[in-house]
C-alpha cells in the first residue's frame, strides 16, 4: 500500500482525543504514512480551529475524534455533528468517530443513529492495530477524489 492515495495527495487529518497517548501514536503512525496530521486534546478547541475556516472551507479531509472525553463539555459526537454542518456546502470532510467501549448497551441511541447516518463515516474500535488503522483511512480516500 502506498504512503498516499491514489491521487498522491496526503490526506489532511485531524485528530481529537483527551488521551496524549492516543494522540500521539495517530500522529506517529499517520504522519509515518506521508499524510499531515493536527491534533487536539480538546474538542472545543479543535472545533473552533476547524470553524475558524472561511465559508465552510476546512483544511482538513478527515477528522478522527474519540467519542467520549469527559470534562470537556462537548463530546466526539457534538464535534462529528457540527464538522459535517460546518463542511456541507464545501468539500465533505469525513468523521471517524473511536470508542474504546463499543456495544449497544452502553452506547447511546444518538450514536448509533449516527452511526447509521451521515454523520459518522466510521467506527474505530479502540485500541486499533497500527497497520488497521491506516487500511482503513486510506481505504476511505483510494479512488475518491470527487471532493478534493
Amino acid at each position: 500500500m502506498s504512503s498516499t492515495t491514489d491521487s498522491n495527495r496526503k490526506i489532511r487529518i485531524l485528530a481529537v482525543d483527551d488521551e496524549p497517548d492516543i494522540l500521539l501514536t495517530l500522529n506517529a503512525v499517520l504522519e509515518g504514512r506521508g499524510h499531515y496530521v493536527k491534533t487536539f486534546d480538546n474538542p472545543a478547541e479543535a472545533l473552533s480551529h476547524v470553524t475558524s475556516s472561511n465559508n465552510g472551507v476546512t483544511p482538513y479531509d478527515l477528522v478522527i475524534t474519540d467519542y467520549r472525553m469527559p470534562g470537556s463539555g462537548i463530546s466526539g459526537l457534538d464535534l462529528a455533528k457540527r464538522v459535517k454542518e460546518h463542511t456541507r456546502r464545501r468539500r465533505k470532510t469525513k468523521v471517524f468517530l473511536m470508542s474504546g467501549s463499543y456495544n449497544e448497551s452502553s452506547l447511546s441511541d444518538e450514536f448509533m443513529q449516527a452511526l447509521k447516518s451521515e454523520i459518522v463515516d466510521e467506527f474505530i474500535q479502540k485500541p486499533i492495530p497500527n497497520d488497521k488503522l491506516i487500511a482503513i483511512v486510506e481505504k476511505s480516500f483510494l479512488n475518491n477524489n470527487k471532493n478534493h
